[in-house]
């Protein structure tokens, strides 16, 4: 498996998320019954404001790389292929739609996770493929290679490399 950069900070501020909002809720619920709790956080506000000024920083920081984060991640990606005079301004959800459309035609019982990475010349497609006998494997991969072809160049009029890397899964089931 991966190790995705985008995964490990959608988890790290989760957890942070969540934990902050499990602590300051336990802590109000605890604040209105304690007066020895009451005390200490009005000192505390009153007499470190320093302290609450840079945890306020903080939290202005956390929430702004967040905003942006999420900003970064939703927008649509296009990119721009040049070939000559011609210019063509591709999607990448419509690339992904197709790619879609093509898998469940050819596996409808599964669903086939895949990944798109556009490179300077190239389209680079990461599959991971349902099993398919051994025998059934070379002629398949042969076919998406032509269809790909096909439809990057004559639909989409992409003009460059096409690499499909493919995985096909194991059916063997596991020994417990």
């Amino acid at each position: 498996m991966s190790f995705k950069l985008g995964r490990f900070f959608y988890l790290a501020i989760s957890f942070i998320i969540g934990s902050f909002f499990f602590i300051i809720g336990a802590f109000s619920i605890i604040l209105p019954w304690s007066p020895f709790l009451k005390n200490v956080t009005a000192q505390f506000v009153l007499e470190n404001t320093l302290i609450l000024s840079l945890f306020g920083l903080g939290f202005a920081l956390i929430g702004l790389s967040i905003v942006i984060y999420t900003l970064l991640k939703t927008r649509h990606r296009y990119v721009q292929v040049r070939a000559g005079a011609l210019s063509v301004i591709l999607d990448e959800n419509v690339i992904h739609q197709y790619l879609e459309s093509y898998w469940q035609k050819h596996f409808p019982k599964s669903h086939v996770p895949f990944s798109l990475s556009f490179k300077k010349h190239s389209l680079q497609i990461i599959a991971d493929l349902p099993s398919l006998p051994l025998s059934e494997q070379k002629l398949f991969l042969e076919r998406v290679k032509q269809d790909f072809s096909d439809l990057f160049g004559r639909v989409l009029g992409y003009p460059y490399d096409v690499h499909l890397i493919a995985s096909f899964q194991s059916d063997k089931l596991p020994v417990d």
